[in-house]
């Protein structure tokens, strides 16, 4: 087929599935979902991806990439099918002051950091994880010898070291906290079981989430979050004690703005916070099955969790000097407000105007600290992380499509190839697939 044909076939069919997608939801949301419809015909551009992905290779080779995206607006659905041995979870981590877009790919065999913008990205192949503080001016970068805290990195991640943590001494630490158990103290290449790193206070505190233990580390000292090894030890009693292994799936954790509170949890916890400077732990119960993530608002005044069930969960608001105001044995009798009773959540980016919630489905939702839906937008793939600038006008979204989406979040407008009623355009896109280089869309 020719260039000319494809892409007018392509922008057509794109074309009327946003729109018969966009009237489905609006009658669907006007009517309360009670309204019987007829479901939308398939996205049926899935038989031209092959196609259309040698496009974007010659593209990138002639550097054609604006004539790219005008004659094939970009769009992940119709990839599925074919090319999902090659997807893997794109995760931005932060949108630097320097223009640069911190990323990393999640689950990787291979250590495979990226700093990107609209039009470049460079590898690092030495750092298995990296993580950005609440305040946004330490980044934690975790290699198989270290952790280091840099301040205000450059686009090379070269900059001040405000603090050095190496794993010799920190799985000392975590095996004398738990002698009697397998945890991330065991793990040959701890770094690439990192799920989540937080530095806090000045680069001179980490949060760690893994699926083999949650720890605070400050300074010298280590504490074991999540799980609880008297609770495990209790539920695993019969075990064979040669092979005792305490960790939790769907681990999840967050440090607020003002690095007094931690909000962390499991698939087998409560949604749990942590006073860091009392001491002091509250339980919060989830309206959903399992508690599956936690963001801090910008003003560390509010905490939301997540708790999924399936595709689907609920996320609650627990406004924190109403909390403190009653016991922490009595948080978790409480009722807090649900701000949202449909999303599963992987991702949040906190805003001025409430969280932007990345879903299992391909959503992004805006929602207000009232719970009122401003706007949705579909990307196409199961969001994997996002990532916001300081001024709010750039979204960094990563799904497990293997896609990295640039979103302008101050556009106004939306394009007719766009499912969702937000106000907002993707202005660049990268492809970072296994064993593909980075594609420019």
């Amino acid at each position: 087929m020719e260039r000319e044909e494809l892409s007018a076939l392509w922008r057509q069919e794109g074309r009327k599935y946003a729109a018969d997608i966009n009237e489905f939801v609006r009658i669907g949301m006007a009517s309360n979902w009670q309204q019987k419809q007829q479901e939308p015909e398939e996205d049926k551009r899935h038989r031209l991806a092959g196609q259309v992905l040698k496009q974007i290779k010659a593209a990138n080779q002639t550097g054609s990439i604006a004539e790219l995206r005008e004659q094939f607006p970009p769009a992940t659905w119709p990839f599925t099918n074919s090319f999902s041995d090659k997807m893997q979870a794109v995760e931005p981590i932060a949108v630097m002051d320097n223009g640069g877009i911190l990323v990393q790919i999640s689950n990787s065999a291979k250590p495979q950091i990226y700093i990107a913008d609209a039009n470049s990205i460079e590898v690092f192949t030495n750092i298995y994880s990296a993580g950005v503080s609440p305040d946004g001016n330490y980044i934690a970068l975790a290699d198989d010898k270290e952790i280091r805290v840099i301040a205000q990195p450059d686009r090379k991640l070269q900059g001040t070291v405000a603090a050095r943590y190496e794993w010799t001494a920190l799985q000392r630490r975590m095996k004398e906290i738990l002698p009697e158990y397998e945890s991330l103290a065991d793990q040959d290449k701890p770094a690439s079981h990192l799920t989540k790193i937080v530095p806090f206070s000045g680069g001179q505190s980490l949060l760690l989430v893994s699926s083999a233990g949650t720890f605070l580390v400050e300074q010298e000292q280590v504490t074991l979050l999540h799980p609880d090894p008297a609770i495990y030890g209790a539920a695993h009693e019969d075990e064979d004690e040669e092979d005792r292994y305490i960790g939790d799936a769907m681990v999840h954790g967050a440090v607020s703005p003002d690095n007094r509170w931690i909000a962390y949890g499991g698939q087998c916890s409560e949604h749990l916070l942590l006073d860091v400077e009392k001491r002091e732990a509250y339980r919060i119960e989830p309206l959903s099955s399992y508690p599956h993530y936690c963001s801090f608002s910008p003003d560390s005044k509010e905490v939301w969790f997540n708790a999924c069930h399936f595709y689907n969960g609920e996320t609650i608001k627990v406004t924190i000097s109403e909390l403190t105001d009653d016991p922490a044995d009595a948080a978790a009798d409480k009722e807090w407000p649900s701000v949202n009773d449909e999303m599963r959540v992987y991702a949040a980016a906190p805003t001025s105007q409430g969280q932007i919630l990345g879903d299992a489905y391909g959503y992004l939702r805006l929602i207000s600290s009232e719970g009122e839906e401003l706007w949705r937008h579909f990307v196409g793939s199961t969001i994997s992380g996002l990532a916001v600038s300081a001024d709010e006008a750039l979204l960094a979204v990563g799904t497990y499509g293997g896609m990295l989406h640039l979103i302008d979040l101050q556009s106004g407008e939306k394009d007719a190839f766009t499912i969702g009623t937000a106000p907002i355009k993707e202005i660049a896109r990268w492809i970072l697939w296994k064993d593909e280089p980075p594609l420019r869309w």
